[in-house]
């Protein structure tokens, strides 16, 4: 009556966590993540060292990939309905275990099983994600889940040079050797840094994965920042897949290697995300997404002189990689302000979302690159850009910036 929270309802907040917290949880999720984006620079080295040809290496990427959007999907709803600490402390111990198995393994196929199996339990960066939502003050929600995500960001990055290195000198399977060992200090810290969670709801497992329908449903807010990051992915994407070659067939008929350099200048993406999450707090959602659906399609303008300019090229990757980074956390903190119970849940779908995006996005650009080069890319690229717009500027009328309208809306 007095309008404070009650005994349980204060034993189920978790304490506000300091910033350093926030910052180590940045740490050991982009500690995670390198178990996934390890194996991209060594392919070559599989395929030689098993005897194999590139195109079924490709697939152990493939898997590493596909197990983790199946870890997102299935894996990421437990965290509400279980404590998320003993969750991420039991992927980490599972991680190591399949990496070393990775490590071990006498043949391709023993190699994609163990790749699929890393990929399911590496979705802890995504566990994190929540987990440094509910230790948050409201005014600090944008700020700290986009510190949680630059960590992912200079993980990816990170994780793929330090793995071509390791490859280089000792062989593919010490990279893999070297991940399991790696997730001992992460499984130190995890287990000393973060603090019990308290499950939000009591649904089975079953319920639990029936919820999913009826939040996409019922909540707009949710529905919106899951499509329309799923447009900003695929553009994202479309760039990456296809820059190989581009710089292949382009003026400069640069390799593969100048292709992961681009990686690099793509880092200004992993602190646009911090950036982008600090403008959500102070101008709200609704402002930095707009201005990041912007900034990513001025990106494909300025990409479309990409095939003749390397400067062009260089300014169009860091100029997207700020409006896609920027829109993952917009987008991201204005799904988890919907229902601070689900946050579990509402991650897995915006984050199964966004990479289903990111996956239409490759192969239909795929088809457009060969069809009709390098224009078609960038014509695909501004025409994902005007319908995130668009279904952004129509939610307009019924939602005011940074405020989260109810299902009635």
């Amino acid at each position: 009556m007095s309008g404070l929270p009650s005994a349980r309802e204060s034993a189920a907040t978790p304490a506000v966590a300091s910033r350093g917290k926030i910052v180590m949880m940045a740490i050991i999720a982009g500690a995670v993540i390198t178990n996934i984006y390890c194996t991209q620079p060594i392919l070559p080295l599989i395929a030689a060292g098993l005897r194999v040809d590139i195109t079924a290496v490709d697939v152990v990427a493939g898997a590493a990939l596909l197990g983790f959007s199946t870890g997102l999907a299935l894996l990421l709803p437990l965290g509400d309905r279980f404590d998320r600490r003993k969750l991420v402390l039991t992927q980490i111990a599972l991680a190591l275990a399949f990496a070393a198995t990775a490590a071990v393994a006498p043949g391709i196929w023993a190699l994609i099983a163990a790749s699929f199996a890393v990929g399911i339990v590496s979705c802890v960066p995504q566990q994190l994600v929540p987990f440094a939502a509910v230790m948050s003050l409201p005014s600090e929600r944008g700020r700290n889940v986009g510190t949680v995500v630059s960590g992912i960001m200079v993980g990816i990055l990170v994780g793929r040079t330090i793995a071509g290195v390791i490859g280089a000198a000792w062989g593919w399977r010490a990279v893999y050797g070297a991940e399991a060992a790696f997730m001992v200090p992460v499984f130190i810290a995890a287990a000393a840094l973060l603090p019990k969670g308290v499950p939000s709801t009591n649904l089975s497992y079953g319920r639990l994965l029936a919820s999913l329908w009826p939040l996409v449903r019922d909540n707009r807010p949710i529905r919106e920042s899951m499509i329309i990051q799923a447009l900003l992915w695929a553009c994202f994407n479309a760039f990456w897949v296809n820059l190989a070659a581009l710089l292949k067939s382009g003026p400069w008929h640069l390799g593969s290697a100048w292709a992961g350099g681009f990686g690099i200048i793509g880092a200004a993406g992993a602190f646009a995300a911090s950036l982008g999450g600090n403008a959500t707090d102070r101008v709200g959602f609704r402002k930095v997404i707009g201005a990041s659906i912007g900034i990513a399609t001025l990106a494909y303008v300025l990409l479309s002189g990409a095939a003749t300019s390397l400067t062009l090229l260089i300014v169009g990757v860091i100029v997207l990689d700020i409006g896609v980074q920027s829109g993952l956390v917009s987008n991201q903190t204005r799904a988890f302000s919907v229902d601070p119970k689900a946050q579990g849940r509402i991650n897995s779908l915006y984050m199964t979302a966004t990479f289903f995006g990111g996956a239409i996005g490759a192969t239909v650009s795929g088809w457009l690159m060969s069809r009709f080069g390098w224009s078609g890319i960038v014509a695909f690229g501004v025409a994902l850009g005007i319908v995130a717009a668009a279904i952004h500027w129509i939610g307009a009328p019924r939602e005011s910036a940074g405020r989260i309208p109810s299902n009635a809306d």
